[in-house]
């Protein structure tokens, strides 16, 4: 009688072939919670490390991708990264944290930049997570400018 193999296993084995999935891709793909899709990647990042005898884990820079350039006189609010679903919001949440105080807006721009480009490499490709903290620091850079 051939085991069958439990969603973990085929989880961790999807991850296995496909070492550029997305963690995201991967949850929807077999229907599993998020916080155990992320425990299997690092696991299996784990095993490939140690395999590879490699001392440092580099996050991989995929193939494809290009950082958002901003044009003369655009705003960072005018673009989106990874999708749309902010734009089709009636108010998107950089209008609500721009009725803030200044201080807790470069505070809040700040953060965000930081968490994007801290997580490269382990939620969505990479390029895409450093265009996303890119995208936080042309509004952190925005709020600076500001006359008050």
């Amino acid at each position: 009688m051939k085991a069958v193999a439990t969603k973990s296993q085929k989880v961790r084995d999807y991850f296995r072939k496909h070492i550029l999935a997305t963690p995201s891709e991967v949850g929807k793909k077999f229907k599993c919670a998020m916080p155990v899709v992320y425990k299997i990647r690092k696991e299996v990042q784990a095993e490939f490390i140690e395999q590879s005898n490699a001392p440092d884990p580099t996050p991989v820079i995929e193939k494809g991708w290009t950082l958002a350039e901003f044009k003369e006189g655009e705003k960072a609010r005018d673009i989106q990264i990874g999708g749309d679903h902010y734009k089709t919001m009636g108010i998107e949440p950089w209008d609500v944290v721009d009725t803030w105080s200044r201080e807790q807006r470069i505070g809040y721009y700040r953060g965000g930049a930081l968490k994007y480009i801290m997580r490269m490499g382990s939620k969505d490709i990479s390029a895409q997570e450093i265009a996303k903290g890119k995208h936080y620091m042309q509004k952190l850079l925005e709020v600076l400018e500001e006359v008050e």
